[in-house]
């Protein structure tokens, strides 16, 4: 594992202990993948399947979608770790969830 994804997986564990501390909704499956293949790895199989976190409409709920995988999926930083389709599937649903406004 390169350095950005070992970040990227350090980053994504803590914000989904962070969010699950927010709703009360746990991520153990998304977790454990983070764990064994990596963030990233574990991220992309969750956007194949063409879903987002459990905890996105209750980040929602609380204003809170900073702490959601699919905000740190369009972090510049990580951009070398997803194509631009997983990018832009995530920047959709936080547009969609009201994310950014204009």
């Amino acid at each position: 594992m390169t350095k950005l994804e070992t970040d990227f997986t350090a980053e994504l564990l803590k914000k989904l202990e962070q969010a699950e501390a927010v709703t009360g909704i746990p991520e153990p499956r998304l977790q454990e993948a983070a764990r064994k293949r990596g963030g990233a790895a574990a991220v992309k199989e969750l956007l194949r399947r063409g879903q987002t976190t459990r905890q996105f409409s209750e980040l929602k709920e609380r204003g809170r979608l900073d702490l959601s995988a699919e905000y740190l999926v369009t972090r510049g930083k990580y951009g070398a770790l997803f194509s631009d389709e997983e990018v832009d599937a995530c920047l959709a649903a936080l547009l969609e969830a009201g994310a950014f406004s204009f």
